[in-house]
């Protein structure tokens, strides 16, 4: 192999794995998948105040609507990535956040509108759609951030 064959390959694997990275930083987070993991939010929030074993049920079904469709996407991408620990941080803050959301929405629900703690709607519905809707939104930031992280670990490395 004559060193311009060797170069020649060397910009080819480049090539390749730069495009593997766009295709990485594409499929982050996609609408559908957003759309259907806050209805798992929702429901797995708004069942707080549901009395048992609705609580129980409705629980578990709203995490595991949450966790399968993670589960889907990840069996499902044509690339597939082992996240790193910036990328790991920013799920947990999200988690974190998402939390916060929540028990400042079910206050702010009963102190600025009286809602009560039972029936419907209750603090934990409101908050949940709250929530939901907070997913949604900030899904574009959160996308923006790992694809930075993504892009950037491909220049490093």
């Amino acid at each position: 192999m004559n060193p311009q064959d060797a170069q020649a390959s060397l910009d080819s694997i480049r090539r390749l794995q730069d495009r593997t990275r766009e295709e990485i930083a594409r499929q982050v987070f996609p609408l559908p998948y957003v759309i259907i993991s806050s209805l798992g939010i929702f429901a797995g929030l708004a069942a707080a105040d549901l009395p048992r074993p609705w609580l129980t049920v409705v629980t578990l079904l709203g995490w595991g609507l949450y966790a399968g469709i993670g589960i889907a996407y990840a069996h499902w991408a044509s690339v597939r990535r082992k996240p790193n620990g910036q990328e790991a941080g920013i799920y947990v803050a999200l988690t974190i956040v998402l939390l916060l959301v929540f028990f400042v929405s079910r206050i702010g629900a009963f102190a600025l509108f009286g809602v009560p703690a039972y029936g419907f709607p209750s603090q934990a519905v409101v908050a949940a759609a709250v929530t939901a809707v907070v997913y949604i939104a900030i899904v574009p930031l959160v996308r923006r951030a790992l694809r930075a992280i993504i892009q950037r670990d491909g220049r490093r490395g």
